[in-house]
């Protein structure tokens, strides 16, 4: 019956994984005519409808399936929205595509928006390791100093699937390691200066920052309880 429950309680969080590339409100033309439009209130509804679902059944959840549920709600459904999204150093918005944002900004917005309680403003303006401690355990935090890059790809994939954020000399961002690919999610303050999600191991910001700490947030099981709780 538990692998049952994933799926279907969370079909609506799922359905709204299809933002990439597009603007606030997207609009879907499946098999039939009807159009249907997804906003980033949906998304962010949804996620609620999926926490209210889980939580009944949450402790009798494998750690393998939480991290799944709380990944799949960062990586798949929030974060998408943001691609494209102006960067600025001093960038505070709160709505995908509109105004501006800075990388620290877009973390801890993407966070809160995904349904983890945290305070956006004062983590955002952390230093990126300041932040990743405060918001997980040192068990699960790395640090690599004058690492190669095909090094520390290789410790993200040992590390396994799930949601990671990072912190680099000067910047922050998510690294999504799919199970198949690694992908750095940022505010990309080069470029096209926009919110992008990039193959890791050829992303020039990752390759030229000399010291970098990496926390898997999906793994941690404090963040996991406050997630759902």
């Amino acid at each position: 019956m538990r692998s049952l429950l994933f799926p279907i309680s969370c079909l609506f969080v799922f359905g709204c994984n299809v933002k990439e590339n597009h603007v606030k409100h997207q609009v879907l033309k499946p098999a039939a005519t009807a159009t249907i439009v997804i906003s980033y209130d949906s998304c962010k509804n949804a996620i609620r409808l999926c926490k209210q679902k889980q939580k009944p059944v949450w402790n009798r959840l494998s750690k393998s399936e939480k991290e799944k549920i709380l990944t799949s709600a960062v990586a798949e459904t929030i974060a998408p929205a943001w691609i494209g999204t102006s960067w600025n150093f001093y960038g505070t918005s709160e709505t995908p595509r509109q105004g501006n944002i800075a990388c620290g900004y877009f973390v801890t917005t993407v966070l809160r928006d995904a349904g983890l309680p945290i305070s956006r403003i004062k983590l955002a303006q952390c230093a990126s390791e300041q932040m990743i401690t405060s918001l997980i355990q040192h068990k699960y935090i790395s640090r690599y100093s004058n690492i190669a890059m095909d090094d520390f790809i290789r410790s993200v994939r040992n590390q396994g699937y799930g949601l990671y954020i990072i912190g680099l000399d000067s910047h922050t961002g998510f690294i999504y390691n799919d199970g198949k690919e690694i992908y750095f999610i940022h505010a990309s303050y080069i470029g096209s200066k926009t919110v992008q999600k990039e193959q890791a191991a050829s992303n020039p910001i990752l390759k030229q920052s000399k010291y970098k700490v990496l926390g898997k947030i999906s793994s941690d099981e404090q963040v996991l309880e406050q997630w759902i709780h």
